[in-house]
């Protein structure tokens, strides 16, 4: 069993706040009326590349809805891998031919979704290679491909590992069977662990995703979680709280009683600090709040680093966000409406104008997301200050001359700091 006399309690305060929420990035920013996207799209778009930039490609495919998931957008169909594949292709190619300065490097390339893995190998291949002809990447560029077990074989994988990506995150959850089939995960435990074995001997930076706070997810099952992540030799490991957003599936099987109401704050956070203080142990760096990497593995885990600064970040595909010349923008989610999108015409479903807090946000996420903050940040808020010395005393921080610097139990409520940080601010 999980209990705190495995740690200090205060690693964990389980009632340090009564919500954890988040701020959006576009938080603070002026919406831009729909009759002026494209313009100003096309005026801003050949220099969206004069400082270094990440680029984000976005796959809006999922052979099932798994209960847990607010990321399920469209049903996977065969026939839909060569004709989204192609339409990403032209996305980029035309972008590329709009680019007037590209001082720039991309450091990071991300294939998120949705579920990338499910398009065909060809199609996945052709669309690496795409990349690399329309962007230009760094000569380090990390280029993860996100995906799962179903319709990823180590077949399927080489493959992308031999057109250029280099890093491949696998969305595992939990080995528990009983609660994967709860989730609907079609794999069992025992074949995940197999599977991630497997992979682990391709030439490329493997990452796993658990998730705790799941119900029915006891102490004992996370701790066997952790302990079987371990025993892998994984390059990285992400660690995430499990958010019960109100859309979700997983609702209509609570309200049921078919399952009980997911973990609450209190039991989150607890689970968080014995699974730092695990990793730990164990020889893991934690390199940001929910991430670990394993010394000498090759893990840099950039993408998911660099996305909370200030860095631009390039959007192709439908359902994909990114920001550059102080707007951030959405591409149409509609599927049917961004395939029909001309060509030649980015498909825009969204723009917003930064605020005048964007880059303080982006300042105070990232840093925070790597456990510190600079003091001068939030030197001249008295308000800002008088949080700073509360969660001092909540054992949240640590206030030091040089840095503050978040504890176990910091980092876990880092995205609700994050928030009542910002909400001091003035809005104009």
């Amino acid at each position: 069993m999980i209990t705190t006399q495995q740690w200090h309690p205060s690693q964990a305060a389980p009632t340090a706040f009564t919500d954890r929420k988040s701020l959006m990035p576009i938080w603070g920013g002026q919406n831009i009326p729909e009759n002026e996207w494209l313009s100003l799209w096309n005026e801003k778009v050949p220099y969206s590349l004069t400082q270094d930039a990440l680029a984000y490609l976005h796959i809006p495919f999922c052979a099932g809805h798994c209960v847990f998931c607010g990321f399920y957008r469209n049903a996977w169909k065969e026939s839909y891998s060569q004709i989204y594949t192609d339409k990403l292709i032209s996305e980029l190619a035309n972008e590329a031919q709009l680019r007037r300065q590209s001082q720039g490097k991309i450091q990071a390339v991300y294939f998120g979704g949705g579920t990338p893995t499910a398009l065909a190998t060809e199609d996945l291949v052709r669309l690496i290679r795409a990349c690399y002809q329309y962007l230009p990447l760094a000569d380090d560029c990390e280029f993860t491909l996100e995906g799962r077990i179903s319709h990823f074989d180590l077949e399927k994988a080489q493959a992308c590992i031999d057109a250029g990506v280099n890093r491949i995150s696998i969305g595992i959850q939990t080995f528990n069977s009983a609660l994967r089939k709860r989730m609907g995960r079609k794999h069992s435990g025992e074949e995940a662990y197999t599977y991630l074995q497997q992979l682990c001997d391709l030439n490329a930076v493997i990452v796993a995703d658990l998730i705790f706070g799941f119900p029915n997810q006891t102490d004992e099952v996370w701790a066997n979680d952790i302990a079987t992540a371990s025993t892998l030799a994984l390059s990285g490991l992400d660690i995430y709280a499990f958010n019960c957003y109100p859309f979700l599936p997983i609702n209509r099987l609570i309200q049921k009683g078919t399952l009980p109401p997911p973990q609450p704050f209190a039991v989150q956070s607890q689970h968080y600090a014995y699974a730092v203080q695990q990793l730990l142990a164990k020889g893991w760096l934690q390199v940001s709040n929910n991430h670990f990497a394993y010394p000498d593995r090759r893990e840099r885990n950039r993408y998911n680093t660099l996305v909370k600064s200030d860095i631009s970040c390039l959007a192709f595909g439908s359902g994909a966000g990114g920001n550059f010349g102080g707007m951030s923008y959405q591409v149409q989610g509609d599927l049917q409406r961004y395939l029909e999108t001309p060509s030649e015409q980015k498909a825009l479903s969204f723009m917003s104008q930064h605020g005048q807090h964007k880059k303080l946000l982006s300042q105070t996420q990232y840093s925070l997301e790597l456990g510190f903050l600079e003091p001068s940040l939030f030197a001249d808020n008295p308000q800002a200050q008088d949080l700073l010395l509360e969660w001092q005393k909540q054992s949240l921080l640590r206030i030091e001359a040089d840095k503050i610097y978040l504890n176990t139990s910091g980092r876990y409520w880092s995205p609700t700091l994050v928030r009542q940080l910002m909400m001091t601010l003035p809005n104009d």
